[in-house]
């Protein structure tokens, strides 16, 4: 059984849904421009992705209101509604202090609220996110977007995959492409875009006293690293961290690095910190096991695809599943347990 949706009610009103899976140190993940609380985990590796995340922890996402199960009628986005549904759902939980994770559209609220209320922050990751929505795009290429997406909610939401998924495969393409559709209404969508343009929070960013990780791929086609850089520049004492990628959305295709480097964060560690290997949590099948000694001798999933005559995809599939039973966070960790099995020996590794 997957987590238990639960639901609460803004002062203001409107009705926000809720979830949360494992143990331990609370990690709060505010959630981007389109969000589904209950689909987002319907893809192999976002699922890895969550497992890792609530590994020792007690991981905790909800949808942003105009979104996913959340109400979506009769909504207007602010910025102070933003901030209030973090602080109604972080009530609802019973969390008195948690780590943020601001993804993207979530980087400004909690900006905000670790600025408000230092003393119900432990930390914050700053993921793939900005201080100006107006920096992301120029007015006239904003406009293209929402004309695309009122004109064609299909067309613009796979526009929209291919954009923040470059290395997609098919089915990463078709899911994601699915996932906006499901999340909010081509209206929703647009007014959604909007509101993220209107966005600057360059006052609050640099009031923040609470530690701070500003994380990014260096070639993010949709936040550019300018973004992370003019974060971590504002935030006193800020940690920068750029990982050699080029999507903007963060789980669905090899997400291992940058989970690694948030929870390496959360536990006190500079990103990177190499760790020892974990006992695997399940035993691996032949063929995880054929795919794993792969990945430690460095093959890119298509190397792998081909060597072993299967699908990319199912080998995206094996992936996700061997870093779920490894405990790795990255192909890193997982030729170091590809050593620990025997599967290469060290030296090779």
């Amino acid at each position: 059984m997957g987590p238990q949706i639960s639901f609460c009610r803004l002062p203001s009103g409107g009705q926000v849904a809720w979830a949360a899976a494992g143990e331990g140190p609370p990690i709060v993940m505010v959630p981007g421009w389109l969000c589904h609380v209950q689909e987002l985990w319907t893809h192999p590796a976002a699922k890895s992705a969550r497992d890792k995340l609530s590994a020792r922890n007690r991981f905790i996402w909800y949808d942003r209101l105009g979104c996913g199960l959340s109400d979506r009628d009769g909504i207007e986005p602010s910025l102070e509604n933003d901030v209030q549904q973090l602080e109604t759902v972080l009530d609802a939980a019973g969390i008195e202090k948690a780590t943020l994770i601001g993804y993207s559209f979530g980087g400004p609220p909690a900006a905000v609220f670790a600025a408000r209320f230092p003393e119900r922050v432990d930390r914050v990751v700053f993921l793939s996110s900005f201080a100006r929505g107006g920096n992301l795009a120029t007015a006239e290429a904003h406009d293209a977007l929402k004309k695309l997406i009122a004109a064609d909610w299909g067309l613009g939401s796979r526009t929209f995959a291919s954009i923040f998924l470059p290395n997609g495969s098919g089915y990463d393409l078709r899911w994601f492409s699915r996932f906006q559709r499901q999340a909010a209404t081509a209206e929703m969508a647009i007014r959604l875009l909007d509101h993220l343009r209107s966005l600057d929070v360059r006052e609050a960013l640099s009031t923040i006293k609470v530690p701070v990780l500003v994380l990014g791929n260096r070639r993010d086609p949709a936040v550019s690293p300018k973004n992370a850089q003019e974060i971590a520049a504002l935030v006193p004492g800020a940690s920068l961290h750029l990982l050699e990628g080029n999507e903007h959305e963060p789980f669905i295709r090899d997400s291992g690095d940058v989970v690694e480097a948030i929870l390496d964060f959360v536990e006190g560690r500079q990103p990177g910190t190499p760790r020892s290997p974990e006992k695997p949590t399940a035993e691996l099948t032949r063929r995880e096991r054929e795919v794993l000694r792969l990945i430690a001798l460095g093959e890119s999933n298509k190397s792998i695809a081909a060597n072993l005559r299967i699908e990319v995809g199912t080998v995206e599939r094996h992936v996700a599943n061997i870093y779920g039973k490894v405990g790795a966070r990255g192909r890193a960790d997982a030729a170091r347990q590809a050593i620990a099995l025997g599967l290469i020996s060290a030296r090779t590794g």
